[in-house]
């Protein structure tokens, strides 16, 4: 989904990072990531931006005429902002109904690598983003947690849907069908219904109720400028320890003024935790709370792994997401140092762009 602001500000940068990103096997092979998407444009100016960046780009521009035109960054429950939820669970049903998985991203986000092989490859039915950094096994199902981890509802991770995987199967399109089915009859006596509310409630029961698995994003792959800092890590050994799950993660440090390096996002053995001669150090929980890991303990410390992509959520409205966008942009480009989320601790933004 794309307005004319989006498509002046954050939609060219996505759409940059899409294209870099080739699919490395299956029948789709060699073509890259833009091909496969698809913007939905709520006016006809819109509609014209989209198409006119078709000369740089390989996506679809579709038109959605049954909505009202908006532009800018809608506040915490505007008209637009709670438009846009019931919009996105359509277009997600649409897809699903006519039989094809659907992934949805929002386009405040800069993608390094495909990301369909982790989709695909742990056994997810549906797949949510984290909304904070916190320690989590990304092969435990929300709905169906084994009998050894005992962990408290307020532990489970919060979720954001600004990147969401759905497999086109029965009982997941009954679970989007009840997600946008359980708002619409709630506006009535709650007008200030939030998607992102009703998807974490719903589609918990649901996906019981189906047998299937809703697992959580790792979000030291699936970063957000809602984490701390650089971007959230811990070691791989925290997140086999029952006891640890759900428990603050402390992020990867600034370098200079307020910037982050490029091995912050490339991983390997430089990315790792905080060790004798140097590495990363490893500070401030992203909400102050005692019993935030230390990612960077000896105890379990790993190689971190290349991030996937990274949301700009929490940075503010279109124009600021963009320049943080452009600046991780062209940091993966030259390899160079980059500012990249603003530098404001235990924080949420509640703003969305189309």
């Amino acid at each position: 989904m794309a307005n004319e602001e989006a498509l002046n500000h954050t939609v060219p940068l996505f759409l940059t990072s899409l294209r870099r990103i080739q699919v490395i096997g299956g029948r789709h092979r060699g073509r890259t990531l833009d091909q496969h998407l698809v913007l939905v444009a709520w006016s006809e100016a819109a509609m014209a931006a989209c198409k006119a960046l078709n000369g740089q780009f390989d996506h679809k521009c579709v038109r959605d005429p049954e909505h009202k035109a908006a532009t800018g960054s809608f506040g915490f429950h505007s008209e637009g902002f709670n438009a846009l939820g019931f919009a996105k669970i359509k277009y997600i049903l649409n897809g699903l109904s006519a039989g094809h998985d659907v992934v949805f991203l929002d386009t405040d986000i800069i993608v390094l690598q495909d990301p369909l092989p982790y989709f695909l490859g742990r056994g997810a039915d549906m797949w949510a983003a984290q909304e904070k950094c916190v320690v989590w096994n990304d092969t435990l199902s929300l709905a169906s947690l084994p009998k050894d981890v005992e962990i408290e509802p307020t532990k489970l991770p919060a979720l954001n849907i600004g990147v969401l995987h759905f497999k086109a199967t029965a009982g997941v399109t009954r679970c989007v069908y009840s997600w946008i089915s359980d708002m619409y009859f709630q506006v009535e006596y709650r007008p200030l219904v939030w998607d992102q509310d009703i998807y974490g409630k719903l589609i918990m029961r649901c996906a019981r109720q189906h047998h299937l698995r809703w697992q959580a994003l790792d979000p030291r792959l699936f970063q957000s400028a809602c984490f701390p800092k650089c971007g959230c890590t811990f070691a791989d050994a925290v997140a086999q320890e029952p006891h640890r799950l759900g428990q603050s993660s402390k992020g990867l440090s600034f370098v200079g003024d307020n910037e982050c390096e490029p091995r912050h996002w490339l991983g390997g053995d430089e990315g790792r935790g905080s060790r004798k001669g140097g590495g990363h150090v490893f500070e401030d929980e992203i909400d102050g709370k005692e019993d935030s890991v230390d990612a960077g303990s000896p105890e379990g410390a790993s190689p971190t792994s290349p991030w996937l992509l990274r949301h700009f959520a929490c940075t503010g409205a279109t124009a600021t997401k963009a320049k943080f966008m452009k600046s991780m942009l062209e940091g993966v480009l030259n390899h160079t140092n980059a500012k990249i989320t603003r530098n404001v601790k235990g924080r949420r933004l509640h703003q969305r762009t189309l």
